[in-house]
């Protein structure tokens, strides 16, 4: 029997794309499972917390990507907050926030912004602004101006980068909005 080049090349791309089906869905699985972790972890350190209006959790979001192609988002919770919410630091000036909405701009803009095209990112997010102080820490002026620093995210970054490295490169970055 004769090799036969073509029939090989055909095969090892059969294999290839079933590989690809089959992590993708491992990553989609794994963003799932840790979106509803963070949320969980997010929702106990804020249970403790006045006001709650639950657009911070509205704001938790996840997508997988593979070669700059999107393959899979969500959110930790479908249902938005009812109540609105503000950020309280600029006195009189309060600016709203929907966390839902920030989630899904988040998402839909960041394929643009990728800087890596090939291979599989996977991202998750709180958008929520204040979120970005909170897990930075701050003085909370509010509250009799303590230190006040919540760490849902960095929290859930050490498990993750546990679990994925050295097989991903794993980056958390905590930013501050300004307005």
């Amino acid at each position: 029997m004769r090799f036969n080049k073509n029939e090989f090349r055909k095969e090892l791309l059969k294999q290839k794309k079933a590989y690809e089906v089959e992590q993708t869905a491992r990553l989609i699985a794994y963003a799932k499972e840790e979106i509803i972790q963070m949320g969980a972890t997010i929702q106990q350190i804020i249970s403790s917390q006045d006001g709650s209006t639950g657009n911070l959790l509205d704001s938790l979001c996840w997508g997988v990507w593979h070669n700059k192609h999107l393959k899979g988002m969500g959110f930790y919770r479908e249902e938005q907050a009812i109540e609105d919410a503000y950020l309280h630091e600029f006195g009189q000036n309060r600016e709203s926030v929907n966390g839902h909405f920030l989630a899904q701009q988040f998402l839909a803009q960041y394929q643009s912004k990728m800087t890596v095209t090939n291979g599989w990112q996977v991202v998750w997010g709180v958008l929520a602004p204040y979120y970005a102080y909170w897990e930075a820490g701050h003085i909370n002026k509010l509250f009799g101006g303590e230190f006040i620093q919540f760490t849902g995210m960095s929290q859930r970054y050490d498990h993750i980068k546990q679990t994925l490295e050295p097989k991903c490169r794993v980056h958390f970055d905590v930013v501050v909005p300004t307005y």
